[in-house]
């Protein structure tokens, strides 16, 4: 994601909504949510920040681990299209 771990943390509450409640969250090692019986996971490293001319735009390596007892695949697809059209950012 060209985000920061401080991005991805305030987007969050609205990216995930209710869910975020039962979300574990670490990013760099450093616990962000812990939430009780977890059924989603999100982990991620911060990566050197992409260059483009004079334009540095940061890199988080992001991974989602969700419980299949919780989601089927359907869920999984609705969980993701609404947090992939959340944190979408676009100029113009």
């Amino acid at each position: 994601m060209g985000c920061s771990a401080e991005d991805l943390i305030r987007w969050l509450p609205d990216a995930l909504g209710e869910l975020l409640q039962s979300t574990s969250v670490v990013i760099d090692d450093k616990t962000y949510y812990q939430g009780s019986n977890s059924i989603l996971i999100i982990s991620g490293h911060t990566k050197n920040p992409q260059q483009i001319a004079l334009l540095k735009i940061p890199f988080l390596e992001v991974n989602f681990s969700f419980a299949i007892i919780a989601f089927n695949d359907e869920q999984v697809a609705q969980v993701m299209a609404k947090f992939d059209l959340y944190t979408r950012r676009g100029g113009g």
